[in-house]
C-alpha cells in the first residue's frame, strides 16, 4: 500500500478543538489483520492457562499483532467490527455509569477514571472531538486511523476484563474503555451496560471470519 505524500508544512498551524489546517485527510484502507487457524490453535492455547495473559501481553509474549490476538479467541470472548462503526460504538460507552479509558505509550500506561464523554466529528478537520463535565477523558481522537474495534470479555484467574479495544491499521491498540474492576466488583448496572454495548457490536458484521469456523 502506498503512503500518501506529505503536504508542505509551511503555514500549517495545529490547534486542537478547532481545526487542521491541512484540510480532510483520507482514512487509510487496510486489510483486516485476521488469525490464521494455526495462529488460533496458538493462541488459544496461551489463553487456556489458569491465568491467562491481557491481550497486549499475549501480543508481546508470541510476537503477533494485539488485534491479530483478540481475532483469533473465541467470539464471546473477543468480537470485532470495521472500525467505520466507531461512531456507532461510542454512543454507546456513553451510556456507561463509569469506565477508565487506557492509553499504553512508549513502555508508560495511562489510565483516567469517570464517563465516557460525549463526541462529535469536527467540521473542520478529521477529529472526533469530546466534550463534558466532571471525571472523564476530554480530548481529540481520530477515528480515521483506525482499523477495527474489538468488544471484549476475558475471563481471568479471578475476574473478567471487559472493555472495547480500538485498533490501529497495524493491529496495535490506540486505546481502550474498560469496566473498572480491579480491586472491586463492578456493579450489576454498570456490567449490564456493557452486555448492552457488547450486544450492539456483535449485532454489526465481523471484520474476520469467526475463528471456529
Amino acid at each position: 500500500m502506498k503512503r500518501a505524500s506529505k503536504p508542505a508544512r509551511s503555514g500549517v498551524v495545529l490547534a486542537f478543538g478547532t481545526a487542521v489546517a491541512l484540510g480532510s485527510v483520507a482514512a487509510i484502507a487496510a486489510e483486516p489483520i485476521c488469525a490464521t487457524k494455526s495462529q488460533v490453535e496458538v493462541v488459544r492455547a496461551t489463553f487456556a492457562k489458569p491465568a491467562p495473559p491481557a491481550l497486549f501481553a499475549a501480543a508481546k509474549e508470541l510476537k503477533l499483532p494485539e488485534a491479530l490476538i483478540a481475532s483469533a479467541l473465541p467470539a464471546a470472548q473477543a468480537y470485532g467490527v470495521e472500525a467505520t462503526h466507531f461512531q456507532t460504538v461510542w454512543k454507546s460507552l456513553e451510556t456507561w455509569d463509569n469506565s477508565v479509558f487506557v492509553v499504553m505509550k512508549g513502555g508508560n500506561v495511562f489510565e483516567t477514571y469517570g464517563k465516557v464523554f460525549a463526541g462529535e466529528p469536527s467540521k473542520r478537520s478529521n477529529f472526533f472531538n469530546l466534550h463534558g463535565d466532571g471525571a472523564g477523558m476530554s480530548g481529540h481522537l481520530r477515528p480515521d486511523l483506525l482499523s477495527s474495534i474489538y468488544v471484549i470479555a476475558l475471563p481471568g484467574k479471578d475476574s473478567v476484563m471487559r472493555g472495547v479495544v480500538f485498533y490501529d491499521t497495524a493491529g496495535e491498540a490506540s486505546f481502550a474503555v474498560y469496566v473498572p474492576g480491579e480491586g472491586s466488583k463492578p456493579s450489576d448496572a454498570l456490567v449490564a451496560q456493557f452486555e448492552a454495548t457488547a450486544a450492539e457490536i456483535r449485532a454489526l458484521p465481523g471484520v474476520c471470519a469467526a475463528p471456529d469456523a
